[in-house]
C-alpha cells in the first residue's frame, strides 16, 4: 500500500469547485476534501510519490487563484483517507 501525505490549503470559496475540477483532471494525483467550506480550507491526500508533482501544480495554480498551504486547523476532526482495497476500489 502506498503512503499518503495529508496537506491543507486555504483558498477563496469561489475557487473550491475550480480546484476540485483541476485535481480531478489529474486522475490519481490526489484527492480533495473540503475541511471548512466557510474558511475555504481543503484537505489534499497525496500519494507520497506524487508530492513533488502536487507542489508543481500548486505553484501553477497560484497564477490563477489565491492558495496558501496551512497547518491543520485546531479543533478540526479529520476523517481517515480512503484506503484502496485489493479490488482497486476505495473504502474508508
Amino acid at each position: 500500500m502506498m503512503d499518503t501525505v495529508t496537506r491543507y490549503f486555504q483558498i477563496h470559496r469561489r475557487d473550491l469547485v475550480f480546484m476540485k475540477f483541476i485535481l480531478e483532471a489529474y486522475e490519481g494525483l490526489s484527492t480533495l476534501s473540503t475541511e471548512d467550506r466557510d474558511k475555504g480550507i481543503v484537505r489534499l491526500n497525496v500519494p507520497q510519490p506524487f508530492n513533488d508533482d502536487v507542489d508543481a501544480l500548486i505553484e501553477a495554480l497560484r497564477m490563477e487563484i489565491s492558495i496558501t498551504e496551512v497547518e491543520l486547523p485546531e479543533g478540526s476532526i479529520v476523517e481517515p483517507a480512503p484506503q484502496p482495497c485489493k479490488e482497486g476500489l476505495y473504502h474508508a
